[in-house]
């Protein structure tokens, strides 16, 4: 699992994860907005516990712990870079594991030998926590700490999530937990009370259009705007999602609303259009349409206000939250569409048809339709 280390926008985090270590808190929840990084500062902290020159030189854990770095060289800091870190677990849903396209270190995203042909998992399952308890019991094979790294929390199901309670009430010693939370009011209430809450912030703006920028993204303040402020989704949707003349290009035909036609969307629409992207286009045209209807206030497309107030007098805005509900089952299903083309065809087509329906329209503009 690639992973991004000292993130710049962490400092403040970084620097309070390692204060709650010091005074020995077993089980931290680190909570906060997706694409900020919450694994990767996990994963780095779980780094410098098990780095073995940091444990053995005071010296360097006292400068380490102040930059929240491991060294790097010794022999813990070799298999962690490897995947093979024995006292290392890092428990996520399959379906994480298998999009990764490899474990992760000490990966445990499913019981090992599991059939394949079976559909992955998206919750992390409780044998998933029976076994990391009974490993848990084990003495650490390097003679050190044992670091187990969860996420995302809400994920775990009902059984698993009071399994690991139980662990969690009784630790085993030397053991960290680092719980990693995107939607931290959907974990059980009883095991967010067992951890120390630690939120992370969204970076300042401008240190995460500067971070990408030196990642070479396009468009980095308009990209950072789509993704809410979360860089990591930023620069994952410029690598990922559409690219920026497909984007322009569904954007335009968004625009012209009531006067799009069957034949332009068709002509414009390629073979092979990432479903993901595009339906995350329209639902935040979607959501940008109700904010300036209901608010007057416009958050992903500041230069389409023009557009959205043309927009705003003939689309009801109970129609555009049909739309939205479209969209949002569409999501569901967009890793695996059958036909791209057509399923991104037939929401724009219920979009123009949302707009167009005359049980709608003002009674003037209606009566004006049926006389003609």
């Amino acid at each position: 699992m690639a992973r991004l280390k000292a993130l710049p926008w962490q400092a403040a985090a970084r620097q309070s994860l390692g204060q709650l270590l010091a005074r020995q808190v077993h089980a931290v929840l680190l909570h906060g907005a997706a694409g900020i990084g919450k694994l990767d500062l996990a994963l780095d902290t779980a780094e410098t516990l098990l780095c073995e020159q940091r444990a053995a030189d005071a010296a360097f854990a006292e400068a380490s712990a102040a930059r929240g770095g491991a060294c790097g060289r010794c022999a813990g800091c070799a298999l962690i870079a490897a995947g093979h870190h024995p006292d290392l677990r890092v428990i996520r849903p399959q379906v994480l594991a298998e999009a990764d396209g490899r474990a992760p270190p000490g990966l445990d995203g499913e019981a090992a030998g599991a059939d394949s042909r079976t559909r992955a998992s998206r919750e992390i399952r409780i044998e998933q926590i029976r076994e990391l308890a009974e490993w848990a019991t084990l003495t650490t094979h390097r003679g050190g700490p044992r670091v187990i790294v969860i996420e995302p929390a809400e994920s775990l199901n009902t059984p698993a999530s009071n399994a690991l309670l139980k662990v969690l009430e009784e630790p085993p010693p030397r053991t960290v937990f680092l719980l990693v939370s995107h939607r931290v009011d959907e974990t059980l209430p009883t095991l967010r009370s067992r951890c120390a809450l630690l939120r992370v912030a969204l970076p300042p703006p401008a240190e995460a259009i500067g971070w990408l920028q030196q990642q070479g993204i396009e468009q980095p303040q308009q990209r950072l705007i789509e993704a809410g402020g979360a860089p990591l989704l930023a620069a994952q949707s410029e690598r990922n999602g559409l690219s920026p003349e497909l984007h322009d290009r569904l954007l335009a035909l968004l625009r012209k609303g009531a006067r799009l036609t069957a034949a332009e969307l068709v002509a414009a629409v390629p073979r092979d259009v990432p479903v993901g992207g595009s339906v995350a286009l329209f639902q935040r045209w979607g959501w940008d349409f109700l904010a300036f209807s209901l608010a007057g206030v416009v958050r992903y497309h500041p230069q389409e206000v023009a557009a959205l107030r043309q927009l705003a007098t003939r689309w009801p805005v109970a129609e555009a939250c049909s739309w939205m509900t479209e969209l949002r089952i569409a999501r569901s299903f967009a890793d695996h569409p059958l036909n791209a083309k057509l399923a991104i065809e037939g929401m724009l087509l219920s979009y123009v048809r949302s707009i167009n329906d005359p049980g709608h329209l003002p009674r003037t503009e209606r009566d004006s339709r049926s006389a003609s």
